[in-house]
Formats: C-alpha cells, structure tokens, sequence
C-alpha cells in the first residue's frame, strides 16, 4: 500500500492545539473533567489533549486509559491483542465529565465499546469524544464532539497514526491507499 496523504509532525500539533482551545472553551467551567484515551491508539493522543488543556485551564487534567479489550462485539473473531493497555481511571467516574479520547474512529465499535466499559465502572454524567482523525464509514451513529481531522476514506484504505512518546517532531498520519 501506498501512502495517499500524509500529514506532518507540525499539522498535528497544530490541530492538537486546536482542539485543546475548543475543549478549554468548553469546559472553563467544568470540576470534574477526566481525559481517558482508548486503549491503545488514544493514549498518546488523550496524554497529549489534557496537557494542552490543562496548560490552557491553568490546572492539572487528570488522565486515565479505558480497555475495550473484553467489550467488543467482535471478540470471537478477532483475538484480544496481547500489548493492550489495561483500563486505569485516575478516580471516580460518577457524576464526572469524561472526555473519551481515540486517535481514529471508523465504524463506531470502538467507541460502542468504550462507553459499555465506561458505564460498567460508574456512571458520568456527561461523555464526550474527541479523536485525531475521523475516516468516515461509520456503521454506528457516533460522532466526535470535537475532531482534528476529517479524512473520507474507502473502507479498504488503511489510517495509520504514529504519535512519538518521547519525540512529536515525529509524529505522522499515513493514509494508505488500498491495492
């Protein structure tokens, strides 16, 4: 596969710092805000969102991490991958703001799956997605709140997202054209 698009290191922390002004418009007000990042795509990219708002909210975003291991719809068919983060919420998520995090939403199970698994620990009282690129083709009715990029898609090209943890003048988007 070849790559159709790619989007640099500086458009991405571009469109991060975009996003992170939104969501600190938003959110001004609001206590009990939590950024968890879907395993495992949304890690880096939620890291990366709640230290940007919290530098624009003048305090600290606390960050947690959300498996969808075990709530999929596919698990029969496609094996729980041995590298998946474990879920870990930095505190209580009733009555809590949570601003679900994922690097790509396609079809929506991901995210169907990430709000079961939300729900099964407590219950906020206000969810809210944020994603790095929306690809289109959705098979389910979600729809990020807040999106840094909108990249139609056909469903055989392929999104990939390399966010560096210790360098993010590495970071790239590759959309891969399908054969």
């Amino acid at each position: 596969m070849s790559a159709r698009k790619i989007i640099d290191s500086s458009q991405i922390a571009n469109t991060l710092e975009s996003m992170a002004g939104k969501l600190a418009t938003q959110h001004r007000e609001t206590a009990s805000l939590i950024v968890v990042g879907i395993a495992n795509g949304g890690i880096l990219v939620a890291e990366r969102l709640a230290a940007l708002l919290g530098q624009k909210l003048g305090r600290p975003i606390p960050t947690g991490v959300l498996s969808v291991a075990f709530q999929r719809d596919d698990i029969g068919l496609n094996p729980i991958p041995n590298e998946t983060e474990p879920t870990h919420l930095p505190g209580d998520v009733d009555g809590a703001t949570v601003l679900l995090v994922d690097d790509v939403i396609f079809g929506g199970r991901t995210i169907r799956a990430a709000i079961e698994e939300l729900f099964s620990l407590g219950r906020p009282s206000r969810v809210q997605l944020a994603v790095l690129v929306d690809r289109g083709n959705r098979r389910l009715p979600f729809a990020a709140d807040v999106t840094g990029f909108v990249e139609p898609t056909e469903p055989a090209e392929k999104v990939i997202v390399t966010l560096d943890p210790d360098d993010p003048r590495k970071d790239s988007i590759h959309i891969l054209a399908s054969a």
